[in-house]
């Protein structure tokens, strides 16, 4: 049985979301395309048998939009994807400088043998 990676998954929704020009795991060195989404994931074991194996994950995954406009819609469609596949989340402005800046927080326990992800 193989770990869920949730850092794919959520490459995958980001990608998808047409509005984001540039989607990162790091800050950038330039500060010259908006929208931008600079993501983090992080795991812990959540359940484990009596062999070890991990079957649930915890997964946390903050997401930072940056943009020189409004981030609203933006927003809304990433809590509404992560949503969609059971993440539940928080949102906070933390508008900094010239830029629009809103941090999501999301996190959910994934089952790595059945790939079902439950809210926290």
């Amino acid at each position: 049985m193989e770990k869920v990676n949730m850092k794919v998954v959520t490459v995958d929704i980001l990608k998808a979301i047409t509005e984001l020009k540039k989607i990162a795991s790091d800050y950038p060195s330039t500060w010259n395309t908006f929208p931008l989404a600079i993501y983090r994931t992080s795991t812990s074991p959540h359940f484990t048998d009596a062999s070890g194996q991990e079957l649930q994950s915890k997964w946390n995954v903050t997401i930072e939009l940056f943009s020189n406009a409004s981030l609203t819609d933006i927003t809304a469609t990433v809590l509404q994807k992560f949503g969609d596949i059971g993440f539940t989340g928080t949102q906070k402005d933390a508008n900094t400088a010239d830029l629009r800046r809103v941090i999501i927080d999301l996190s959910a326990i994934v089952d790595n043998k059945t790939n079902y992800v439950y809210s926290k």
